[in-house]
């Protein structure tokens, strides 16, 4: 039982960093945020707007990613 349960949040896991990968080319949350903003932009994004430092905060940009999605989701 416990085995399977562990097998299961594994694949869900694997299934979520592949879609993210699948979906954005990279699954570190900042670089995810850039593209998702740069497809979102009424203009389209110079090649420098999509570079983000790497000190920058991850967490941060899982969050502003995530809330991205929900507004995707809310049109």
């Amino acid at each position: 039982m416990i085995r399977s349960v562990i097998v299961l949040i594994l694949f869900l896991a694997a299934a979520f960093f592949a879609g993210l990968y699948w979906a954005y080319g990279t699954v570190h949350p900042c670089r995810a945020l850039a593209v998702e903003q740069a497809r979102r932009a009424i203009a389209p994004a110079p090649l420098a707007a999509l570079f983000i430092p790497e000190g920058h905060d991850q967490g941060a940009c899982a969050k502003s990613l995530i809330r991205s999605w929900q507004n995707r989701l809310a049109r």
